[in-house]
């Protein structure tokens, strides 16, 4: 038809309890009515326009309908409200307005019903939506939400779980109160990547996996248990500490005069390997960087003892002809010069610097075995191989160690064995044993020599027995 009219009524529900406790869906209808005169069009299955009013009726009652709003919708509102005479007698006073109307609101009551049923037909969603929201429980608003949320990390360290729980306010768009858990700490033998580990523990970017976690005390005594890339270092200074305290003291000439110098060689055999295991051992503890510096420390006191008392027996048996003055200038100067050593080692900032401070005693020592090769000082001349694998075993190793070989080469290939770390503890097991070797035979020739004259005659050590 040419001219449409449509009057838009808004039905505001009340929710609130009453007194009794309950919450009506429709306690009470206030129904508020727009008069609307203009021009409309509309398109679907068919168009038009035009101008209308729509008059109010003389009389009619209010509808406490319940369903869609659309399908419950008056056309001529009552000019007063109606009182709550009962259910009944409003549905009754309902279905009178829509067919007892004045006749300008049966005029519109065409228009308007084509216009509801176009919508309904256009958005059934919404038809049917409204009918389930005027029919749904109240109480089905408020219920409580519960969220459960689980997090699994891709670096492998473990899982963490998060759980919370969600209760709704009277804004039903509060926020949920999520309460996060804490995730424990790594588990005894999970093993770590370089990228995970502190700084100071970061000296080896070419071994990648294999590292342990920051440990108590009792954590890293049970790291002796389980495989990670420190475990070669360990036990290859671990070891060698047991065989010389139980095989070495029984070695010594205690006896013949030499008590000091036996100590010395015993000290200065064991000290190095006791320095490095309990470094090596304890360096990821969780006491920090200061700690894991001090350990380092005493790794380098180790390695010092064995460069100056244990290479005391060598200086000894090469000065012990020489007239007493000149001997003790030699042997103090010695002493002095590792004392220096010690000094550079304990205030080194990078392996060469803690190598190179030793050069100066190794210097000495390089002078006084050149002087034993061309027969000019004293010692047995069946200590010399050993003296050249003590030192060149041990150059060897300390320049494999600060040139990161192999795994310079072949990184995270050689993590757990065969790295530069542990191919110098294997070399440097070889030099301290040419050390006793050496000095073993020294002390064999020094307890039947008797220097009449500054040259020796190292010949008459060939006949004792070679332990």
């Amino acid at each position: 038809m040419d001219t449409a009219a449509a009057a838009a009524v808004v039905v505001a529900v009340d929710l609130s309890p009453t007194s009794n406790g309950k919450t009506p869906l429709l306690s009470s209808s206030k129904t508020s009515y727009a008069l609307v005169t203009g021009s409309g069009s509309g398109s679907g299955s068919g168009s038009g326009s035009g101008s209308g009013t729509i008059p109010a009726p003389a009389t009619g009652a209010a509808c406490d309908c319940l369903g869609s709003t659309v399908e419950a919708m008056s056309v001529t509102p009552p000019p007063t409200p109606p009182s709550r005479s009962g259910d009944s007698h409003a549905m009754e006073s309902c279905s009178s307005v829509k067919e007892a109307g004045a006749p300008g609101a049966a005029t519109a009551s065409p228009a308007v019903e084509t216009r509801t049923t176009q919508d309904s037909a256009s958005n059934p969603a919404t038809s049917q939506s409204s009918a389930n929201a005027s029919t749904t429980p109240t109480s089905a608003l408020l219920a409580t939400a519960t969220a459960t949320a689980t997090a699994t990390p891709g670096s492998g360290m473990g899982t963490s779980t998060v759980t919370g729980t969600a209760t709704p306010a009277t804004d039903q768009h509060s926020p949920a109160v999520i309460t996060p858990t804490t995730s424990p700490p790594p588990s005894v033998g999970q093993l770590l990547h370089w990228q995970d580990m502190p700084q100071y523990l970061q000296f080896n970017p070419y071994v990648l996996r294999g590292y342990r976690p920051l440990q108590t005390f009792k954590g890293c005594l049970l790291s002796l248990f389980y495989w990670h890339n420190e475990t070669i270092n360990i036990l290859t200074h671990a070891i060698p500490i047991f065989y010389i305290l139980a095989i070495v003291p029984g070695l010594m000439p205690w006896d013949s005069g030499y008590k000091f110098l036996s100590f010395c060689h015993v000290f200065g055999s064991v000290a190095p390997w006791c320095g490095s295991f309990v470094y090596h051992l304890f360096m990821n503890i969780e006491k920090g960087e200061n700690v894991y510096y001090t350990l380092l420390k005493l790794d380098m006191v180790g390695i010092w003892v064995s460069q100056s008392f244990g290479a005391l027996p060598l200086v000894t048996a090469t000065t012990l002809c020489f007239p007493p003055v000149l001997k003790w200038l030699i042997i103090i100067s010695y002493c002095v010069l590792s004392l220096w050593g010690l000094y550079k080692a304990l205030t080194a900032s990078s392996p060469w610097q803690r190598r190179l401070c030793f050069a100066l005693p190794f210097a000495m020592r390089s002078i006084l075995t050149f002087l034993r090769i061309r027969g000019m000082v004293g010692g047995s001349h069946m200590a010399l191989s050993h003296v050249y694998l003590q030192d060149g075993v041990s150059i060897l190793g300390g320049a494999i160690g600060a040139m990161r070989i192999p795994e310079k080469w072949f990184p995270g290939v050689v993590d757990f064995y065969l790295n530069s770390h542990n191919i110098m503890h294997v070399l440097v097991v070889v030099a301290v044993y040419s050390m006793h070797k050496a000095t073993i035979k020294d002390f064999e020739w020094m307890s039947t020599q008797t220097c009449h004259t500054v040259a020796n005659a190292t010949e008459q050590a060939l006949g004792h027995v070679e332990l």
